[in-house]
């Protein structure tokens, strides 16, 4: 029975002009959130590409250098291609990038706090690098976050919702409609859940509609099968999410309440499970797991390897020799792989702060649906902390590789060839098996869906009793 209540209530939805100028201001907002991610991360695209052009650039005029110098009894100089040392501390640096997902515009995460390109050299430290076509970000942008979908979703999605929700049974009893229509062969549940999957079959058609319309228009790549993976995540996401919504107002209503009772009920429980819960979920990381200080373990490292630091200088600061020719060069790279060796465990325990926090922050997120959700949205949109984990796990790999290759040369004493440049190791990001994202962003789904069965469970019995509600 309550899916002629749905087709019934469909027909009349597409005739309710209040319904229908919520859900074109909220299309409006969600096109236009859309274009402003797609125009944060075609920046980062963009910033990413000239890093790589003129990466590109440089290696191949250095590379024709190196070909027209080997084998010559020419001097080094400066800045000479032979040379091992400069080569790996400046000429051949490497500039890495975490290629943007095919969904990026979804949601821009944290990449004030995560690099998306890095700088590797043969030095001890790798140098973080922001695109330089990339925009700065301004200290307003910082403390709201960006305008993107992910925000819209998050939290101007359930408010859409509550909009059209809060008076699906009030609203009949106090215009005096309830009591006929249950004189009609219709129960109280099946005209409750008529009405309501009539809402959320409209409100998930013109999300789903305008969600992927927004991406096409934002410049979104979806002809891959790892894009077409990610849009049905992207989907789920949405469809449980307002599943959730849908669920708790059925229960509010279930509760015999006025509708102005109904909408401050909703919209209370939206600041409590969208802005309260993830405050206090924040300062509960902070305190379970302080964030560390950078700057105090940076002191700390450079503390540690003061003595060492001394050396190196001693030695590159000598104007008879050149430091990074001969023996010289030896003892300056020594000196360095000591320097490694004392600032690693800073630097580990700096690393097992963040993954403490990361996988701390993860857990605590069942505690929030709106945490959730903003969660698994950063994973689809290639944007999340797991993926910025691997993508720090797989440079410091090939930092580890690149530095090896050029220790080689110098601890030999011989001068780079052109076969050593067509070997230097190339770094290729390798994306974590789909499996693992599916997983992540299923067990979101399945905790938002299990919270709207509890909540519809919760509301039957109250739906039952018909001359409460009725009168």
């Amino acid at each position: 029975m309550w899916l002629k209540v749905l087709k019934l209530e469909w027909r009349i939805l597409r005739r309710d002009r209040s319904a229908l100028g919520v859900l074109s201001l909220f299309a409006f907002f969600l096109i236009f959130s859309a274009l402003a991610g797609g125009r944060y991360a075609s920046g980062v695209a963009e910033g990413l590409s000239n890093g790589h052009a003129a990466q590109d650039a440089r290696v191949s005029a250095l590379a024709k250098e190196l070909a027209s110098l080997e084998g010559s009894a020419t001097p080094l100089s400066g800045k000479d291609p032979r040379d091992p040392v400069w080569m790996g501390e400046e000429g051949f640096a490497q500039h890495v990038a975490l290629p943007p997902s095919p969904l990026a515009a979804v949601a821009v995460g944290q990449r004030d706090l995560h690099p998306q390109a890095v700088r590797v050299t043969t030095g001890v430290q790798l140098t973080q690098e922001r695109e330089t076509e990339t925009r700065m970000s301004g200290p307003t942008r910082l403390m709201t976050g960006a305008f993107d979908p992910a925000f819209l979703f998050v939290v101007l999605f359930p408010l859409v919702i509550i909009a059209l929700s809060y008076e699906i049974l009030s609203g009949e009893r106090e215009r005096g409609t309830l009591a006929m229509l249950l004189s009609q062969p219709v129960t109280q549940r099946d005209l409750v859940m008529g009405k309501a999957g009539a809402r959320g079959l409209l409100i998930c058609v013109v999300t789903l509609a305008f969600a992927f319309l927004g991406l096409l228009i934002a410049g979104a790549d979806l002809t891959s099968a790892a894009a077409l993976a990610h849009a049905g995540l992207y989907a789920l996401v949405l469809i449980t999410w307002a599943g959730f919504w849908f669920a708790a107002a059925v229960w509010v209503n279930g509760w015999g309440q006025t509708s102005a009772r109904n909408a401050l009920s909703l919209v209370g429980l939206w600041l409590v499970l969208v802005v309260v819960v993830p405050g206090l979920i924040s300062v509960g990381v902070d305190t379970l797991h302080p964030p560390p200080s950078r700057i105090d373990l940076m002191h700390e490292a450079r503390e540690a390897a003061q003595e060492v630091k001394g050396k190196i200088d001693g030695m590159e600061g000598r104007h008879d020799v050149d430091a990074k020719k001969g023996v010289l060069a030896k003892r300056v790279l020594e000196a360095k792989e000591e320097l490694v060796q004392r600032s690693a465990p800073v630097l580990k325990e700096l690393r097992e702060k963040l993954h403490e926090r990361q996988e701390l922050l993860a857990k605590l997120g069942y505690l929030s649906p709106a945490l959730l959700v903003q969660l698994a949205l950063e994973d689809v949109a290639g944007s999340g902390m797991k993926r910025h984990r691997t993508f720090q796990d797989q440079v410091d790999a090939f930092h580890a590789d690149f530095r090896a290759h050029f220790k080689g040369p110098v601890a030999s004493g011989r001068q780079l060839k052109s076969e050593d440049l067509a070997t230097a190791p190339q770094f290729a990001f390798q994306e974590e098996p789909a499996g693992h994202l599916s997983r992540r962003v299923l067990s979101g789904a399945l905790a938002l869906f299990l919270a709207a069965l509890l909540m519809l469970s919760l509301a039957g019995p109250s739906l039952r009793r018909v001359g409460r509600l009725a009168r």
